[in-house]
């Protein structure tokens, strides 16, 4: 079952050029070595949260305490620190709602993350709903729904929809319906603490003809 470890942050603006080098050059390759896949990183275009979310994934629990137990995770942690602010981390597993993740996310895609806690007095309508009529109403409006995650280690709210979309303009466009108003004015009844973010590319990954490479989006931050 696959598990997130997101890492959140504020670039100090001031070490821009280096903190740029040190993420491409150590920060990602050595992450990668650990066993903690570097998906992308994304910042945040609206919504209240970390100025970054850095997105890494693992196969297993076991996989990802051994990275961050490991010296070299500590060392560069502690490196990281010397280019960025408000550093906090989170581990999400999968709620087994969505059973294919895709980690090779298309060229302009844009998140559109929901998160919610369940009202426990609510939780087997909620889950009808959301698997029933929620999710479904956001694959027709266009965006994907790519996973669901609960919050295993981190600040709440714990259950997060992580939603992606190709157009950012289409997405905002629906955003704005009356079908999705709808649809999220029901889901609010099973849930409380709601809050959505859009997210754009700060890291991007480029495959090539045999591997892939990382790089910077200029003007994401």
């Amino acid at each position: 079952m696959p598990v997130k470890f997101n890492q959140y942050w504020t670039v100090d603006h001031e070490k821009l050029k280096d903190y740029e080098k040190f993420i491409t050059h150590q920060f990602i390759p050595e992450i990668n070595r650990l066993g903690i896949h570097t998906v992308a990183g994304w910042t945040v275009l609206v919504g209240a949260y970390a100025e970054i979310i850095f997105e890494g994934i693992t196969n297993d629990l076991d996989l990802l305490e051994r990275a961050l137990t490991d010296k070299r995770y500590r060392i560069l942690i502690d490196e990281l620190h010397n280019y960025i602010r408000k550093y906090k981390t989170k581990v999400l597993v999968s709620t087994g709602k969505k059973e294919a993740y895709s980690t090779d996310i298309k060229e302009n895609t844009v998140k559109f993350n929901q998160m919610w806690d369940v009202v426990s007095r609510k939780k087997d309508a909620c889950e009808k709903y959301v698997l029933g009529s929620f999710y479904p109403c956001l694959e027709k409006l266009g965006i994907t729904v790519a996973g669901e995650w609960e919050v295993l280690i981190g600040d709440g709210p714990h259950i997060i929809c992580e939603g992606r979309a190709q157009e950012i303009d289409k997405l905002v466009a629906h955003l704005q319906s009356r079908t999705f108003r709808e649809a999220r004015r029901e889901l609010k009844q099973y849930v409380e603490n709601y809050e959505s973010r859009i997210l754009v590319f700060h890291i991007q990954k480029v495959l090539g003809y045999k591997s892939f490479t990382y790089h910077i989006v200029r003007g994401s931050k």
